[in-house]
């Protein structure tokens, strides 16, 4: 486990990385954070009464799929602009709150059921979110190694 020191020496050095790679803070935070509000329909007793009901076919699998990929995503650009490592941390605690999700729905709202096609679907969705975060860094290596090479 690292120390805390070491925690707080990467936090500190987050913000030079992120715009060493080109990006804003701001930006890549705001988006975390609305991926992570987000989230907390999970765990919501049930659809407020004035929520427009929508018989589409697998929307509940649809959502979680993308919920947890962008979410995933999201945190990767924050944690992890330039060195994979941390990216593993975001997995880890994705697939925790997979589980918690459904085991909450299951045992403690009444109006919801734990799913283990939900979890399914989350997990897929976080694999997408680690392919869709390093498919940007290749797309910004290549768009750097091509700006830096004289034609």
């Amino acid at each position: 486990m690292p120390s805390m020191d070491a925690v707080v020496e990467f936090l500190r050095r987050l913000p030079e990385e992120i715009r060493r790679v080109g990006g804003s803070l701001p930006w890549r935070l705001g988006l975390l954070v609305f991926a992570l509000v987000l989230n907390f329909g999970f765990y919501l007793p049930s659809l407020p009464e004035a929520t427009p009901r929508t018989d589409v076919p697998g929307l509940d699998k649809a959502v979680h799929l993308l919920v947890f990929a962008f979410t995933v995503f999201a945190a990767g650009r924050v944690l992890a602009p330039r060195k994979r490592f941390p990216v593993g941390w975001v997995v880890i605690a994705a697939v925790v709150h997979a589980g918690l999700i459904e085991l909450v729905q299951l045992v403690a709202l009444a109006e919801r059921s734990g799913d283990l096609a939900d979890l399914l679907f989350d997990v897929v969705g976080i694999a997408l979110g680690v392919a869709a975060w390093a498919g940007e860094r290749v797309l910004r290596r290549a768009s750097v190694q091509h700006q830096v090479e004289p034609e």
